[in-house]
């Protein structure tokens, strides 16, 4: 798909992702025990890479909210939405603690290596997803040509985080090898797809919506 970027919203893009694999690189620095505080580790509660997605997060959210506000339209305040439980679940953990809850509830089972939690968590992300994503739904029926291409451009972003956040997370729990690899693939897909929705709502920012500039991706 064609996204049409302004060039400064392609330095903000490289920067971003210039930190991205800066992080990373500290993380497997930090898995050669060449740093000693897990801090530096991209998985780690607290650490310096989730903290920097938090605030990736927050912008998307930011950003979207105040198109909304400037062009009137409730699609973007829809997909602000989506991104405020992004950055909730992320910082306040929503779908563990629910996860376990609903495991525990409905006395899930464990399968295919797949703990009862994971099943509880996936259903709570399922739940959240029914609802924002029929918010977002709805909202389309209000609003015009621009606003559904910019909304299938977000939908596939979005499709690409959940494909780092849940489908590698599941084969991380199902494949018994390679436990590093698979987290390392999950935390940095979902670090740098996220760098590109900042890139690409920045640049939303602007009229009009496409420049003549653009990355392929």
């Amino acid at each position: 798909m064609n996204f049409h970027i302004e060039k400064a919203s392609t330095k903000v893009l490289l920067l971003l992702l210039l930190a991205d694999f800066a992080f990373l690189l500290a993380h497997v620095i930090y898995t050669m025990d060449l740093l000693s505080n897990d801090i530096y580790s991209i998985d780690s509660d607290g650490g310096y890479a989730e903290m920097f997605q938090y605030i990736k997060e927050y912008w998307i959210v930011i950003i979207l909210f105040v198109i909304a506000i400037r062009r009137k339209h409730i699609i973007y305040f829809a997909w602000s939405s989506l991104f405020m439980y992004f950055l909730l679940d992320d910082s306040l953990k929503i779908h563990e603690s629910f996860g376990i809850y609903l495991a525990k509830y409905f006395e899930f089972q464990p399968l295919f290596r797949l703990r009862a939690q994971d099943f509880g968590e996936l259903s709570v992300s399922i739940l959240f997803g029914i609802i924002l994503f029929t918010f977002i739904g709805v909202s389309l029926l209000f609003s015009d040509n621009i606003a559904k291409r910019i909304s299938k451009h977000l939908f596939l972003l979005v499709i690409a985080v959940a494909f780092f956040g849940v489908i590698i997370d599941m084969l991380h729990s199902i494949i018994p090898w390679g436990e590093s690899l698979f987290g390392f693939i999950e935390d940095g897909g979902e670090m740098l797809v996220m760098s590109i929705i900042v890139c690409y709502v920045f640049n939303l920012r602007i009229d009009p919506v496409y420049q003549k500039s653009q990355i392929n991706i």
